[in-house]
This record gives C-alpha cells, structure tokens and sequence, in this order.
C-alpha cells in the first residue's frame, strides 16, 4: 500500500472557503493605493496572498476567489469595460496557479521552508518563474487592448517584475515561515501539518529586544539616509542579524525594511494625492531590495541550518556515548544471564550422573527444561532487541485484534496464564497502518509481563484487559491487569536495562526496556499508572506511520 494514501488530512471549517475571497479583496484595496497606472501597481498584494493561502488551504478554496476578485476588481483599476475584467485576471490567477503546481506539486516543495533547498526551490519555482509568465502575458493582455506602452516593453517588464517579486519575496516568506507552525497548532492546514516543526518556537528575550532595538536603529536611519541612492547601507543590518540569529530573525528584519523604506513612504505619498512615478530610481529600489532580501535570506537560512546539524550532531554523539555505555552493560549483564541457566543445567547433569539407580531423573530433566525455558526466553529477548536496533521500519496495514490473538495464543501454554481471563475490549475495528514485528515485540513484552506478575494467591480471579482507541492520527492501545503492581520506589526505573522491579521475578529485566525503545522507535509513547497491590495499567500510543 502507498505511503501517500495514508497522508493526513485535515477537515478545515466551512469559514476557510469564505475568508481568501475577503483576505483578496482588502489586498486588492490596499494595493490601489500603489497604483502608478492602468491596471498596474508597484505592488500588489492578493497574489502575495493567494501563493500563502493556496499552500495553507489548497486550490479549491484559493484559485477560485483569486480569480472572481481579480475580475470584480478591475474596474477600480480603471478598466471600465466588463468583457476584459474577465481577462486581465487571468495572468495573476495563471501565477498562483504555476506557483503551486511547480512548488507544491512538482517538487514536493515544502511550504514552511525548513532550509536551504526548499528556500531556493521556493525563490525559483514559486515566485522567480511564476512572476516573469504572470507579467510577460500581463504586459500583451495590456498592449492588446490599449496599445504600444509609453516605455519599452523590457523596461516595463523589468519594473514590474521586480515590484511584484520584491512584495511576494517581503510577504510570502515571513508569513509561510512564521504562520505554517501557527496554523498546525490550531488544526488548520489542509495537510502536511504532521511534518512542521516549530523551528522558532523558544526565542530568548533578549533576542526578542534586541530585534526591536534594531527596528528602531533602521526607522532612525530612513530620515538620514536616502534609499534611493544609499539602500545598500541596510544590506549592513540584515546580513548581520542572518549570520548572528539565522533565518527567522533575517526575514522579518526584511520585511521591516521593505516596510518603513518603501511601503510606508509610497503610501504616504498616494494618500497625500501625489502621483506615483515610474522613474529610473524604482528600478534601483526593486533591484537593491531584492538583492537585499535575497542575500540576508539566504544567509540566514544557512546559518541556520549550520546551527541545527550541529545540534543534531551534539545529540547524536551522546546518543551514541549513551548507546555504548548501554551496549558494555548489555554485555555484561547478558553474559551473566546466558551462563546462568547453563551452569544450572551442567550442575544438574553432574549431579545425576551421581545418581546411579536413576530414581530421580524425572526431577533432573524438569529443572533442566526449566533452565532450557528461561535461556530460550532470554535469547528471544536479545533477537528482539536486535531486531529493534537493525531492521527498517516496514509499515503494513495490522489488524490489531488478530496480532493481540496470535500473542495470546503463544502465550496460553505458559502455567501461569492458565488461569488468566484475557478480554479484547473494542479491538474488531482497531486497524492502524504501522511495523507490524515492531508492533508484536512491544505487545508480547507487555502481555508476558501483565501474566508474569499476577498474584499467586488461590481463589484470585485474574484478569488481563486489552483496549484501544483511535484518537486524531494515533491509536492507543492500553494493557490492564489486576496482578501485583509496582511499588513506587521501582516506578521510576522499571524502564531501565536489566532492571527487575520484583523481587519475585526471576526475568532478565529486559523486557520493558525493549518495550520503550521499540515504541520510541517507531515515534510513539508508553507510559503507566501502577497501585502495588492491584495492579498495572499500560499505554502505548502507536502513530500511523506514512
């Protein structure tokens, strides 16, 4: 079965097909305010918009609005004909559009840019390649219907162009960055929520004051320096900020700029009634922020990933020191517990052979069986935990009544369960897409235990119950018994190597420690309540895998 049937969907609220079509419609507002002339501005913000929202909440809701508020808004752009309202709104829905099929679908492009790759494939087939097709078809769709422009078409391209990148690259990036983990809290992406990670979530306060001390460091320099002809000053300020705090810091110093530097000032200008110009400077405007942008986003996004392989490397060597630590005790404590049952079992030969009338031979092999028994289980519990540590993770569809009846089954021959009532509670429609041998080790070692532990007392009903229960994109499965418990000086270890929380057990201790790295393993959690003298209750929660 493919993986991508088993992708996780989330049911959005009926509001999500409603808001884009409002979200559009206020950036189309705004937008009017840079508008330099007809039909066009210097920046427009519903496809910054659209190209977020279509990655949050899917085509269907997104390209429809896209394409009837660019048409129910071209005549406030002052194309007073209805018939071409309906294609001029093609090129800026066709951006979208692209955006999404050559990012989203094409390359599998991961919207929340987690690092270099994606951020460039972002650059390139989200905005690069989208936005010249949007404005090449938008600059003929022009011309067609009023003529030669006043400028060069290249000329007009190029200011276009750069205008429309510069305000996808100052909103797109912070919002997708920023708002994709936001969104995954509230339940509220359409899909993929499962692999974001909250790459920003603990910034320290210091960090945070210092961001603002430098916000205010660039709006003192907006009335000293001029833009226009100084804007690779401000390069100074972002490129340190990316190589100091990394990506996140980067990009909303960038949208800061692009703010306080141009927006601000255009709008200014637009509100007091003075006409926007298309000039030579804007051009140097859009090609320096840009370049701007470009370079500190990047920057940080290397920083940033350096950063996170080093962390990664740090934990990795200390699981690595613990893994072998564990690994000398492993063979230690197993070198014991091997030669044990062995030097039980060529004790009891040695003293047979002593036994010449041969009348208790009967009594020989039975404590020999029983040393066979306890060495046999042993080794089933080193080629789990060796099976655990080097076998892939194979997910294949588990019937999860079927695979607890199996256990059960192979379990019903020890003494002990005899007398044991087992319930399945609820497990006919328990099915879950996981490691099926992974699954059966953690459940075998948690069943055995909840029969290994049961009180010895006559007229003792046991009882073993085994429930489970789907919750979101998990299934958790609990092990009830009414056997002896834990005392709650074992509670904190009984997860450890070759710890035994009984005196009454004579197991290796191995068991729930194969049990918690298995589950760990396949990204899961185990956790207990336990009461000494009533008994145990353990939980697993198993996730579907991908």
């Amino acid at each position: 079965m493919s993986s991508s049937k088993h992708q996780i969907t989330q049911q959005l609220p009926w509001w999500t097909w409603v808001l884009p079509v409002l979200i559009l419609h206020a950036g189309s507002q705004l937008s009017l305010l840079f508008k330099y002339d007809q039909g066009i501005a210097f920046t427009y913000l519903p496809t910054a918009f659209a190209v977020v929202m279509i990655n949050w909440w899917g085509a269907k809701r997104v390209l429809p609005a896209m394409y009837i508020n660019a048409s129910l808004s071209t005549y406030f752009w002052g194309i007073e004909e209805p018939l071409r309202w309906f294609i001029i709104s093609i090129p800026e829905t066709l951006f979208v559009l692209i955006s999404w099929l050559l990012f989203t679908k094409l390359v599998k492009g991961k919207f929340w840019l987690p690092d270099i790759k994606q951020l460039i494939y972002f650059i390139l087939l989200g905005l690069v390649v989208p936005i010249l097709i949007e404005i090449s078809l938008l600059e003929f769709v022009m011309i067609s219907f009023f003529g030669p422009l006043r400028d060069s078409f290249l000329s007009v391209l190029t200011v276009n162009f750069l205008g429309e990148f510069t305000s996808c690259f100052g909103f797109c990036i912070p919002l997708l960055y920023y708002g994709s983990p936001i969104l995954k809290k509230k339940g509220l992406l359409l899909q993929r929520a499962n692999e974001i990670e909250f790459e920003w979530a603990k910034v320290p306060a210091q960090n945070i004051l210092m961001l603002i001390s430098v916000f205010a460091l660039l709006l003192a320099l907006t009335f000293i320096i001029d833009f226009n002809r100084f804007w690779f000053v401000y390069a100074i300020m972002p490129l340190a900020i990316s190589m100091r705090y990394g990506f996140g810091f980067a990009i909303l110093t960038n949208a800061y700029i692009y703010l306080v530097t141009y927006v601000a000032p255009t709008l200014m200008q637009s509100l007091r009634g003075e006409g926007l110009v298309v000039d030579e400077s804007i051009v140097y405007i859009f090609l320096g922020t840009s370049m701007l942008y470009l370079s500190s986003a990047l920057t940080g996004r290397l920083i940033s990933d350096l950063k996170r392989t080093e962390i990664l490397l740090k934990r990795n060597n200390q699981e690595l020191e613990q893994t072998n630590k564990e690994l000398d005790r492993f063979v230690y404590s197993a070198s014991h517990d091997l030669s044990a049952p062995l030097k039980s079992i060529l004790g009891l030969i040695n003293v047979s052979k002593l036994d010449v009338d041969g009348k208790n031979a009967s009594v020989y092999l039975s404590e020999i069986e029983k040393s066979i028994h306890k060495l046999d289980a042993f080794i089933g519990e080193i080629l789990d935990y060796s099976k655990n540590k080097r076998l892939d993770i194979v997910p294949e569809q588990i019937k999860l009544k079927e695979l607890c009846q199996e256990i059960i089954d192979n379990l019903k021959y020890d003494e002990l369960a005899k007398n044991i009532e087992i319930e399945l509670e609820g497990l006919n429609e328990a099915n879950l897409f996981q490691d099926k041998t992974r699954l059966k080790i953690i459940l075998n070692n948690l069943i055995s235990n909840a029969i290994k532990f049961q009180k010895k007392i006559p007229e003792h009903k046991a009882y073993i119950k085994i429930r489970a229960a789907r919750n979101s994109d998990a299934t958790s499965i609990e092990i009830e018994d009414n056997g002896e418990g834990i005392r709650a000086e074992y509670q904190p270890n009984i997860f450890n190597m070759f710890y035994r929380a009984s005196e009454n057990t004579k197991g290796s201790g191995l068991g729930l420690y194969i049990a918690k790295e298995t589950v760990n393993r396949i990204g899961g959690n185990i956790a207990f309540q336990s009461e000494y003298g009533k008994g145990s209750v353990f939980t697993i929660e198993v996730p579907e895998l991908k």
